[in-house]
């Protein structure tokens, strides 16, 4: 799925993409509102749904190689953080929706959660 396809399905305005960067290809994403269960994955999401709007957020993506971030429930985001995430090629959509909606919708469409589970 393109990440402008990822904007329609989600009714999300996105901040701080170039359009060309709307083509990016994105098969895989993570959603939480805990930075420790990003990082216990196994795998790297193509994109990131959290209601998180602090600068960690765009370090971790920036080292994961996160293409997208959404940020659900209409959470307002500091213009800091789009500047942020534009110098680390990192685009940030934000979206109404709940973060149970929004991967409910993501998965009907095809994308896809953990390739390989946590181990516990």
């Amino acid at each position: 799925m393109k990440i402008s396809e990822a904007i329609q399905i989600l009714n999300a305005e996105f901040h701080n993409a170039e359009k060309e960067q709307l083509d990016t290809e994105i098969k895989t994403a993570r959603a939480s509102d805990l930075m420790s269960e990003i990082l216990a994955s196994a795998d790297v999401p193509d994109m990131l749904l959290t209601g998180l709007t602090n600068p960690q957020v765009i370090r971790l993506a920036s080292v994961f190689g996160t293409k997208v971030i959404a940020i659900v429930r209409g959470i307002e985001v500091d213009p800091k953080i789009f500047l942020l995430a534009k110098e680390e090629n990192i685009i940030i959509m934000t979206t109404k929706y709940s973060l149970f909606t929004c991967c409910g919708k993501l998965y009907e469409k095809g994308i896809i959660g953990e390739i390989t589970p946590a181990s516990k």
